[in-house]
């Protein structure tokens, strides 16, 4: 992993990429039951926002966004 990000809930694995590869040891931290605080995880890359059940694609113009986001995904789960 390039970098964590700890919220209130979990540990964010992210993970930035310089081409569209896949990202074998990002998934094998979401899915390793030793680290159950990691619920899902980051990859940053040349390609559109999305989400594959595993991990949301930003593309890297947006990381200085991920902070806001978070927030803003945590609160409205609290709701």
């Amino acid at each position: 992993m390039d970098f964590f990000i700890r919220d209130t809930k979990s540990l964010i694995p992210v993970e930035v990429k310089a081409s569209d590869n896949s990202t074998p040891s990002l998934n094998n931290l979401i899915n390793n039951k030793a680290y159950e605080d990691i619920k899902y995880g980051i990859k940053l890359c040349n390609k559109n926002i999305g989400f594959n059940g595993k991990f949301y694609t930003f593309p890297y113009f947006l990381t200085f966004l991920l902070k806001r986001y978070l927030k803003e995904k945590n609160s409205n789960v609290d709701n």
